[in-house]
């Protein structure tokens, strides 16, 4: 993999496809601070300097738009097989985070890049490391000390192209099943638009997600129409 190393850009993702025609396939750009910082729906990702880490992949040989959602549970079990590793128990809330007893510990940000047509995917990963907040929970919080952040990058690079390769092999169904066995939500009953409180059962490979309302009535949704409050 290419990688690039910034002190302070807005935000990697940005960075990747503002400089996408020099970046070779499976770059990475780490950063210790961004200024602008964003996640899913254009919410504001803050993190103090050289604390998180902060960081993009891109992926040019990306060719399916409909298959975004799929490279965001890769980023998701890449970051939970980094987190057992420490001995962390995570679980992947869909659509896009990780979370650790309730609490968000990393958000992922997938993008698709159009120019003439798709010409890739950037995959935008933020993880609470060293830092400390109410709001969240992070790698220092749950273990008591500080970590490096490069050798915490190079184990989620190492878990994402293990899956990245199955899902290039045609057996993503392998992910499916792990992502839905690690998954925040499954079995859990929360408030989901209008259909009152819901119990999410299964994400499929098409990327919607099956729940059952009060009423015993079986629904799906696209995963990334999910937002919600927990009960």
């Amino acid at each position: 993999m290419n990688y690039i190393e910034l002190d302070e850009v807005d935000s990697t993702n940005n960075y990747v496809k503002r400089n996408l025609d020099r970046l070779p396939n499976y770059s990475v750009v780490k950063c210790n601070y961004q200024t602008a910082g964003r996640g899913r729906n254009g919410h504001i990702w803050k993190s103090k300097r050289g604390q998180d880490l902060l960081m993009s992949i891109l992926v040019k040989d990306f060719k399916n738009p409909h298959d975004l959602h799929k490279m965001t549970q890769i980023a998701a079990c890449s970051v939970i097989g980094l987190l057992d590793r420490y001995g962390i128990e995570a679980k992947i809330k869909w659509p896009n985070d990780v979370f650790v007893d309730d609490l968000k510990i990393c958000g992922i940000l997938v993008e698709a890049i159009y120019k003439d047509g798709l010409e890739g995917v950037v995959i935008g990963i933020g993880l609470n490391v060293n830092s400390i907040s109410g709001e969240y929970t992070s790698m220092k919080m749950k273990l008591g000390q500080e970590y490096l952040i490069k050798p915490i990058m190079i184990t989620i690079l190492t878990y994402f192209k293990i899956y990245h390769n199955l899902y290039q092999q045609g057996c993503y169904d392998q992910i499916l099943d792990y992502a839905n066995n690690i998954s925040y939500l499954k079995n859990k009953q929360v408030v989901f638009q209008d259909y009152g409180i819901v119990t999410f059962t299964k994400l499929n490979e098409d990327g919607t997600v099956d729940f059952i309302d009060s009423n015993y009535q079986q629904h799906n949704v696209l995963v990334n129409e999910i937002s919600l409050h927990r009960e």
